[in-house]
């Protein structure tokens, strides 16, 4: 088995056990928003994770629709807490700014899991893909 393989089911699975942890532990309070997008996410990339470790057929797949799943819903998350930030931090002024602290804390980890990790994903299920076809 490939080392990259195995890597990437490997962070696959871990970016879902953190994305459980931070929601269902983490979080203070439910909104099924929230809930809803991250059992979305838990589930397609452990079956992601799953797919690429046992090499099924249908692993890259999984793996490809998680990593736009993750895309997406990490992008619309940062971009929320991102104006959310500017939006306290603007109308309550300093006192304001330790709210919009910890949005921009939370957005910037959430960025390698849910942005750089899958699109670096992507371009390694391109170049399988390539590899395949050729």
């Amino acid at each position: 088995m490939k080392p990259a393989r195995v890597a990437c089911a490997v962070c696959d699975i871990v970016t879902a056990i953190l994305i459980a942890a931070a929601v269902f532990v983490g979080l203070p309070a439910r909104w099924w928003l929230v809930d809803v997008g991250a059992l979305v996410l838990v589930a397609f990339l452990a079956a992601a994770g799953v797919g690429l470790l046992l090499r099924a057929p249908w692993g890259e797949k999984v793996a490809r629709s998680a990593s736009i799943a993750s895309l997406a819903i990490g992008l619309a998350l940062v971009a929320t807490l991102g104006v959310t930030a500017s939006y306290l931090r603007g109308i309550y002024g300093p006192v304001g700014r330790g709210g919009a602290l910890i949005l921009v804390l939370v957005a910037a980890l959430a960025i390698p899991y849910l942005l750089v990790f899958p699109a670096l994903q992507l371009a390694w299920l391109g170049t399988l893909r390539k590899e395949k076809s050729s």
